[in-house]
């Protein structure tokens, strides 16, 4: 799965960006695939922001730095998923939207390439399902606007039928834990990206 991100994220970085649903089964290759985008990120010559939370990011920091040299640790930058989410108590789109393009503005005056990793989850189900879609659409417009590559990763216990539809059309690609797909404009059945 490594070289297919690796190769994914090199096509999106030479196109507008590219904004990605990562639905995850599997908390070992969930971490594996998330310090595979973060060390391709790296060789690409990324910095690269992990939105992620306080129990698994401990265990990809610690994957991450048996590979990378101690002067490419600062191209890394941690972000508490919960903190992000919730910055104002409760999940706001508007303020969501805001607070990440201002945490990726500084990267982008200066020509500072980054992508983004956000591990998506909240305590509250119904509230998830709620505010993804709206929070997801804005979400895919400031990809565009900056031209980052952004996964936005779910686990799948956590999504509903009704869930995974709204995340399908808010995203252009769908990863899994051992596929990276194009979705089709229409949403039918997703096709291999490049044969990856």
């Amino acid at each position: 799965m490594k070289d297919k991100i690796t190769q994914q994220t090199k096509e999106l970085q030479q196109s507008n960006g590219g904004h990605i649903f990562y639905e995850y089964q599997n908390i070992e290759s969930y971490i594996n695939n998330t310090v595979s985008y973060v060390l391709a990120g790296i060789e690409q010559g990324d910095y690269v922001i992990v939105i992620e939370n306080d129990r698994l990011y401990p265990l990809i920091e610690e994957a991450i730095k048996m590979e990378v040299s101690k002067d490419d640790l600062h191209k890394i930058h941690r972000v508490n998923n919960f903190d992000f989410y919730c910055f104002k108590g409760d999940f706001n789109t508007e303020t969501v939207i805001s607070y990440f393009k201002k945490y990726v503005e500084p990267f982008l005056e200066k020509n500072i390439s980054i992508r983004t990793w956000a591990h998506v989850e909240w305590a509250d189900k119904e509230q998830l399902a709620y505010y993804v879609g709206e929070y997801e659409k804005e979400v895919d417009k400031t990809v565009i606007e900056f031209g980052l590559t952004t996964i936005c990763a779910y686990d799948q216990i956590r999504v509903t039928d009704e869930l995974r539809q709204t995340l399908l059309s808010c995203h252009r690609y769908y990863m899994t834990d051992n596929e990276v797909h194009c979705i089709s404009k229409d949403l039918k059945p997703y096709r291999m990206l490049n044969d990856l």
